[in-house]
């Protein structure tokens, strides 16, 4: 299977191989962030609801600023949109640090989280941009959230020690901000200056006037097919919903949790997470050799029973080492379930509505991730610890409804359609 993969690395254009060997900065810079960020906040004493608010903040200023962003990138390009994204998440960390009051600290949420949606809205679209094929699409699509998990874990494991080694003045997390900006600022830079401006894909551009020819021979009326494709795209959105609630119950609260429910030190809490990070890197690396073998219909099928019994065998009482045993397959399994939802969905919308599926997916992620966050943020202050791995198994079977019924047939047609 290795070969394999490291085959896919080899057959990569340049220009794709730098885009996945910076985005290992990238990884670092927000596996520090999302380790110290609530810590950090609850030493200034910022209490759990809050902590609820501001994130789901975050996740709220996303969703509302994707639609414009998508219309931005028309007129700047992808690269400049991807750059300026990174270099506004820098410049948000370094408010982090200074920081202390519930205003400044608003404000760099709200900074970093219109960098997050500059970077959303184009480093698909980019990378996808220098590929040359839809081959090289999927491969790319893979081993660029392989690398980001990866190095996503060494700096969650970083943050754990970075403030015993350099310990700040507001809190002792204050100097790892200014690391974490540190690198996302780097990966900026050397984006900018490694990556082409402009690249024209000729076979995307001759596919594009070969279905308008195709469409104008056919002589068939565009309305109802561009309701049906709206109507397909609302299912799409409908089930990247459920994946960003599901991720906004429990994922930006791990910290807090393994803290609060389990007494974990930084050390132990950052070395478990940095450890779950190198599971997310095997199921983003293994979803593609999976999918080759058993099929997109089936590999749901699996994955959302696997989430669905992991992740409520997790609200149970149960020794530490335990939890932290299913905290890692579950890492696996969420990581393929939800890179292959965003690869199958995007394959199968066609060409022309993948610049409006891809701000739609980012707003129904967003403001599923609000909601729940916002919700989760109430739950963990009534010191209910347990209760949000129960309401994720519970929206993971509502998840797996709005597939099996919705979406699942129109997705395998589309699939079916272009291959």
């Amino acid at each position: 299977m290795w070969s394999y993969f490291i085959q896919l690395f080899r057959d990569l254009s340049p220009n794709v191989k730098k885009f996945i060997a910076t985005e290992s900065l990238f990884g670092i810079g927000v596996g520090i962030f999302s380790l110290i960020l609530n810590l950090h906040l609850l030493d200034l004493g910022f209490s759990k609801g809050d902590i609820g608010k501001i994130t789901s903040l975050g996740a709220l200023t996303i969703g509302l600023a994707s639609l414009p962003a998508g219309f931005i990138v028309k007129h700047i390009g992808r690269k400049k949109m991807l750059v300026a994204g990174m270099l506004l998440a820098f410049l948000s960390l370094i408010l982090f640090g200074f920081g202390t009051s519930l205003g400044a600290i608003t404000v760099a949420q709200l900074i970093y989280s219109l960098g997050i949606t500059a970077i959303v809205n184009s480093e698909i679209q980019l990378i996808f941009q220098y590929c040359t094929s839809k081959k090289e699409e999927t491969s790319a699509y893979s081993l660029l959230f392989a690398i980001f998990t990866l190095f996503t874990g060494i700096g969650t494991w970083l943050g754990g020690y970075l403030p015993e080694w350099v310990p700040g003045h507001t809190t002792l997390y204050q100097y790892a901000f200014f690391i974490a900006g540190g690198c996302l600022g780097l990966s900026g830079i050397l984006r900018g200056l490694l990556l082409p401006s402009t690249h024209v894909k000729v076979n995307a551009a001759v596919a594009d006037g070969a279905s308008g020819a195709q469409a104008a021979k056919s002589g068939n009326q565009p309305q109802p097919k561009r309701k049906h494709a709206i109507y397909f795209l609302l299912l799409l959105s409908l089930l990247i919903f459920n994946s960003g609630f599901t991720f906004g119950l429990l994922s930006p609260f791990l910290n807090v949790i393994l803290k609060f429910r389990f007494q974990m030190g930084d050390g132990n809490i950052s070395g478990l997470l940095a450890l779950s990070g190198f599971f997310f890197f095997i199921g983003s690396i293994v979803m593609p050799y999976v999918v080759e073998r058993w099929g997109g219909r089936r590999t749901f099928v699996f994955l959302f029973i696997y989430n669905i019994v992991v992740v409520a065998l997790m609200a149970i009482a149960m020794p530490t080492a335990v939890f932290a045993m299913l905290l890692l397959i579950r890492g696996t399994g969420f990581t393929m379930l939800n890179n292959l939802m965003d690869s199958q969905c995007m394959s199968a919308v066609a060409e022309e509505d993948r610049n409006l599926f891809a701000g739609m997916r980012t707003v129904s992620r967003s403001v599923g991730n609000t909601i729940a966050s916002y919700w989760a943020g109430f739950i963990l202050a009534g010191n209910h610890y347990a209760l949000p791995f129960l309401l994720t198994a519970i929206a993971l079977l509502i998840g797996y409804a709005v597939y099996a019924w919705f979406v699942q047939g129109m997705l395998d047609r589309r699939l079916q359609g272009q291959t």
